[in-house]
């Protein structure tokens, strides 16, 4: 009777020797020694190549507008006082005035060094970018694109530096009741969405 038992012990033994040999030992020795697919998270892939394009120029305003100042001198105060005294003025006025006349272009576009990680999602096939918003990104106005127009008085180089800065920012604000932000803004969403197709993805949204 005991050693019908102990034959019994022995088989159940081996048995579950053999389901923990098939079932645990051996699925896990294939893991080791087989390859594994990859899993590679592509979003700060992403942003590296879209952050190596830097500035994102879409769109280019060409202008021409006029900037205009009047200083007051010292013989200001006394000419025009004594002009409003007479029933037409008299003496010319002692006032200083420089009228000039800028050339230029307003480039505007997207910076995508300000790209950040959470501004895009990678899913398979798929990519979501939240692009930074546009903006312009210079004015360029060279020293020859200026035309004295009016010029009376007197002027130092910083005064006149002063009225070239006053053209500048009058080509700014002109270029943007253009809707120049808009247009740029559309523009940057078409290229970045073609760069993207042209990266292999099938789906793309740029926001």
């Amino acid at each position: 009777m005991r050693k019908a038992a102990s034959i019994v012990t022995k088989i159940i033994f081996a048995f579950v020797c053999y389901w923990f040999l098939t079932r645990v030992v051996i699925p896990y020795m294939k893991t080791i020694f087989t390859s594994k697919e990859i899993s590679i998270d592509q979003t700060p892939i992403l942003i590296k190549e879209i952050k190596s394009i830097g500035q994102l120029i879409t769109y280019t305003s060409f202008n021409e507008v006029v900037a205009d100042t009047t200083i007051k001198t010292k013989g200001s105060a006394f000419v025009n006082t004594f002009n409003r005294f007479t029933p037409v003025p008299i003496l010319p006025s002692a006032d200083k005035q420089l009228v000039i006349i800028g050339r230029g272009k307003i480039l505007a576009g997207i910076n995508l060094s300000l790209l950040t990680d959470s501004g895009v999602t990678v899913k398979n096939d798929s990519v979501w970018v939240d692009l930074p918003a546009v903006q312009i990104l210079d004015a360029i106005l060279n020293p020859s694109d200026f035309e004295t127009f009016v010029e009376k008085g007197e002027w130092s180089n910083n005064e006149v530096i002063l009225v070239k800065a006053k053209a500048r920012r009058k080509m700014i604000a002109h270029a943007i009741q253009q809707n120049i932000l808009p247009k740029a803004d559309a523009k940057a969403k078409m290229i970045m969405e073609n760069f993207l197709h042209n990266m292999g993805y099938k789906h793309v949204e740029v926001f």
